[in-house]
Formats: structure tokens, C-alpha cells, sequence
């Protein structure tokens, strides 16, 4: 039976394993997951562990997605332009990683049947997330993408890396030009906060897209429902993790799983 985990600090909360156990179940596919707690000092004698005793795959979450990249023998460049990654794991004694967070966000925002074709994005916040994600976002021919961040030199640094003409830097106080969609890749959700910034950039955001979630609507998307028109469609990140949790199952087994019944399940937790 093959062997794959989930590997963080915190780890007690992930949902993982029964994302990828309900996965397995669907298509009647034998495997062990399980939950995988490091001490920040310890992720590669923790990893290196789990390989040898005949593990296969690991999910990688905060705050390891950077140790996991610089692990890897082999990264794609999606994990290569995020410098970071959430699906690690051995084939053929080769050391692999990747990200699929951005293809779970593009994906989950085509289960709620939104097109990004020719849309005017803005993307908040310049960390891993944002940049495990733009690659996806370019690849659905966008009409722009705005990256803003607290530090401007930090959504400059990304759009330098990316070298692409329709995507462009700014400061959060600063934001130009109207938007299609907003996405929060900032963590300001978790603790229940708002990024202090220039709010009439959501005057005509017609979708907010937080990738935290909640049982209830974030106080990222409340922010945009108050500074918004009332027809905003608000999406939080739960689906974002199922989807990117079906991308590494792909990954590792060849088949991608259906996700509406984890989808159901984890809105009725």
C-alpha cells in the first residue's frame, strides 16, 4: 500500500487526509494518509524519514511549501516561479516537486463558472501564494493582472520574474483602474482582519476571491461586499483546496478524482 502524508507545524487541522482518503474510496484506490508534524528546524530529517521507511507522496503546507522546493531534485516551473511547493514526492528514485495551487484556484473558479478570459485581475498580496498562483492566472489570457502588495518592491520583483507585458506592480494605497475580480492571497482573513488599502479599486468587482476559508463569509469578502456594488459574488478558498488536493492526486496516481462529494462534505463540517 502506498504511503503519503501532509506535512506542516500546525498540522492537526488539515483536512487532508480526508480530502485524499475520499479521493482513494471514490476510485477504489489502496493507500495510507496520514498527518505529518515537523519541527521548523527538522523538515528534511523529517522528509528524509519518510522516504526511506516507503513513503511516496507529501502534501506540503506552512510553513514548509520553500523548504520543499529547495528538497527537490526536479521542480516545474510553476514551483520554480513561486520558489515554493505543495505536492513533493519520489519517482523513480528522483526527488519531485510541484505546486498546483493555482490551477486549484483557476479550477475552482470555473466550478462557481467564471472565465478569467479577458478579465481585469487583481491580486492582493506578493507571497507564495500570489506567486504559486500567476502562472495559472496568465495561462487563461487575461485582458491584466495587478499585483499589489504592502510592499511594492515585492509585487515588482514578481512581475520582473514574470516578464510578461499585461501584468503590472502597486503599492496597496495606490491601486489604478477598475477590476473584474479581486483575489486575496493575503492571510488577513485567518484572524479575521482587512488589508488597510485604497477600496475604490472594487467599485465595479463583480467577484471577490479570498483564498482563506471559512463557515461564514470572510472578513475579506465582507470588506469587498461593503465597498462594492450588492451584485458582488463573494468565493472563499475551500474549493481552491480541494481542487489543488485533486491536482496532486492526479499527480500521484494518473487520475483525477471528482470532487463535488468532498466539495458537499466539507461545507456541512
Amino acid at each position: 500500500m502506498k504511503q503519503f502524508a501532509v506535512i506542516g507545524n500546525p498540522i492537526t487541522h488539515s483536512k487532508s487526509p480526508l480530502i485524499h482518503q475520499t479521493f482513494a474510496k471514490q476510485l477504489n484506490i489502496e493507500l495510507s494518509y496520514t498527518l505529518l508534524e515537523s519541527e521548523p528546524d527538522q523538515f528534511k530529517q523529517t522528509v528524509d524519514a519518510f522516504f526511506s521507511n516507503g513513503g511516496t507522496g507529501l502534501n506540503v503546507t506552512t510553513p514548509f511549501k520553500q523548504d520543499a522546493y529547495e528538497y527537490a531534485n526536479q521542480t516545474t516551473t510553476q514551483s520554480k516561479i513561486a520558489q515554493a511547493a505543495n505536492t513533493l514526492y519520489i519517482d523513480d528514485g528522483i526527488y519531485k516537486a510541484d505546486t498546483t495551487d493555482g490551477i486549484g484556484l483557476v479550477t475552482d473558479l470555473k466550478f462557481h463558472n467564471y472565465s478569467l478570459t479577458n478579465k481585469k485581475i487583481l491580486v492582493l498580496g506578493a507571497g507564495g501564494a500570489a506567486k504559486g498562483a500567476i502562472l495559472a492566472l496568465i495561462e487563461e489570457s487575461p485582458h491584466s493582472i495587478v499585483i499589489a502588495n504592502r510592499t511594492k518592491s515585492k509585487a515588482e520583483q514578481i512581475v520582473s520574474d514574470i516578464n510578461v507585458n499585461n501584468i503590472f506592480a502597486s503599492g496597496l494605497e495606490t491601486i489604478e483602474g477598475d477590476f473584474d475580480i479581486v483575489i486575496n492571497s493575503t492571510s488577513c482573513s485567518i484572524t479575521d482582519d482587512v488589508p488597510e488599502m485604497d477600496t475604490s479599486c472594487f467599485k465595479h468587482i463583480s467577484v471577490s476571491y479570498d483564498m482563506s476559508y471559512k463557515p461564514h463569509v470572510t472578513s475579506f469578502n465582507q470588506y469587498v461586499i461593503k465597498n462594492s456594488h450588492s451584485n458582488v459574488k463573494t468565493i472563499d478558498g475551500l474549493g481552491m483546496l480541494v481542487e489543488q488536493a485533486a491536482e496532486s492526486f492526479l499527480i500521484w496516481h494518473g487520475i483525477r478524482p471528482d470532487t463535488s462529494q468532498i466539495r458537499k462534505l466539507l461545507r456541512e463540517q
